[in-house]
């Protein structure tokens, strides 16, 4: 398979069909419910309400520094979400949902590391200039595949092996394939929200937001889902395309 934006989506697809019932557990319970406590969260703390968008940034930062340790752990389990998607379809087939997670939690402390080190390096490369965290984003994205597919390498090896497979213009294709899925989601999680809000008619406001949130949650998590198979995808036709092992 090429590495192409069409065949990366046909090869998620046909992966996402051949484990969906493994893939929507694992969205669930660490993709969807660490959304729904973060979407609480942020409700609770009454943002975006009546701020002012020059105030989005400031109110954020209060955010985020309010709220530091219970982030840090929904991200933690978004990370451990990931990492037994990868493992999943890097670690050979036929395992089940148990398996998955036992090997997932051995390895999972450089994994974590991996992810912290990529979301600083890109959140940098935002900070300065927009361009600069696309590309950091897009050529770090296969670092994580590459280790849960050969975890024995090495953190480093992984660095190089991720790097390498998203050179040239892969990291294009690697960034446009995640931009449609996130703008799927949101188009779908926007379109949902408007027809619940048709219900404040019906039923109280609190239900309705109650709805809003689930929704929210629930669109967040199969997105979050799809882009983990995606990653598979991308990784494993990258190696075809570069003529270098899968890890499988």
């Amino acid at each position: 398979m090429k590495f192409t934006l069409a065949g990366i989506f046909v090869a998620a697809a046909a992966m996402w069909r051949a484990e969906r019932e493994l893939l929507l557990a694992l969205g669930g319970v660490f993709f969807a419910l660490p959304m729904l406590a973060m979407t609480l969260m942020l409700a609770a703390s009454g943002f975006p309400g009546a701020i002012q968008p020059e105030q989005a940034g400031a109110a954020m930062e209060a955010f985020y520094a309010a709220n530091l340790i219970p982030l840090l752990c929904a991200n933690a389990v978004l990370d451990f979400g990931t990492f037994a998607v990868l493992n999943l379809f890097l670690q050979g087939g036929g395992r089940t949902l148990g398996e998955v997670l036992v090997a997932s939690l051995k390895r999972f402390v450089p994994f974590l590391l991996i992810s912290y080190l990529a979301s600083m390096a890109v959140g940098l490369g935002l900070s300065l200039l927009v361009f600069p965290g696309l590309f950091l984003f897009a050529r770090s994205w296969l670092i994580g595949p590459a280790y849960a597919a050969a975890p024995e390498a090495g953190v480093m090896a992984a660095v190089r092996n991720g790097i390498r497979r998203s050179a040239g213009l892969n990291w294009v294709t690697i960034l446009a394939a995640s931009f449609l899925v996130v703008l799927a989601a949101l188009f779908a999680i926007l379109t949902a929200t408007a027809l619940v809000a048709l219900l404040g008619s019906f039923v109280s406001e609190r239900v309705v937001s109650v709805i809003g949130y689930i929704l929210i949650a629930a669109g967040g998590g199969l997105a979050w889902t799809f882009l983990a198979v995606l990653r598979v995808a991308a990784y494993r036709a990258a190696s075809r395309d570069t003529g270098a092992s899968s890890g499988m």
